[in-house]
């Protein structure tokens, strides 16, 4: 009896699915147009996969943009204003260095020498001239009356046989930067050796260039070269 029941309800079943499967057809069916279900079963859509090869042949690079040239003040305008002191060390850092001027001393020694053997050595007046030309010393040995009355302009009195001549010196070597340059000393030419005696006491101080202007002021004067009057330079 039991399992009949059990029969009979394995039986019902496909009747409800039947009448299921009925009432969906049937209300389908009335449904409308926008609502309706489709009953067939559509083909699957195919994928298509594309080469990569053909694909990547296919694609064009991208144009390229062109860029406006920045104006000859950018480089300066996006530096950080932080950084504008260093970059200013930096640019005269690397800047060409122009040469340095010719030194005139480099001139003078070259032709004038420091003396090695000698205390003193005699030049001519053109060679006094040169040297005045470029800055030499010059020393007037005559007495305080002459040098008065005239002398080479800058010449400094360093009379022979006057007082005060060890002080002078002293006082020269103290305030020349370089004992090696030429000292020129004149006095009134010919037989005058005054001009050689200051170079003996000037060679004891230290001084190593000293040239004697043989011909001394007549000469000058007699190349209608400038002179002074007075007892300053």
């Amino acid at each position: 009896m039991m399992r009949m029941m059990r029969m009979k309800r394995w039986m019902e079943i496909p009747v409800y699915i039947a009448l299921a499967l009925l009432c969906a057809w049937c209300s389908n069916a009335l449904a409308g147009p926008t609502r309706r279900l489709s009953w067939r079963l559509k083909e699957p859509t195919a994928v298509v996969v594309p080469n990569l090869k053909t694909s990547l042949a296919s694609v064009s690079p991208p144009a390229p943009v062109p860029v406006s040239p920045l104006p000859s003040n950018t480089e300066a305008s996006i530096v950080h204003p932080a950084l504008m002191p260093m970059t200013a060390k930096i640019a005269k850092a690397v800047a060409p260095v122009s040469a340095p001027p010719p030194d005139p001393k480099t001139g003078v020694m070259a032709r004038f020498p420091p003396l090695v053997q000698e205390a003193q050595a005699a030049i001519s007046g053109d060679e006094a001239v040169w040297l005045y030309a470029r800055g030499a010393i010059f020393l007037d040995a005559r007495r305080t009356a002459l040098y008065t009355e005239g002398h080479i302009p800058g010449a400094k009195s360093f009379s022979a046989w006057e007082d005060g001549l060890p002080e002078k010196v002293d006082q020269l070597s103290l305030f020349t930067a370089d004992l090696k340059l030429p000292v020129v000393i004149y006095c009134s030419g010919g037989e005058c050796h005054d001009s050689h005696l200051v170079a003996q006491k000037l060679w004891l101080a230290g001084f190593r260039n000293l040239r004697i202007y043989a011909d001394g002021y007549p000469d000058w004067v007699g190349r209608k070269l400038a002179v002074s009057k007075g007892d300053k330079p």
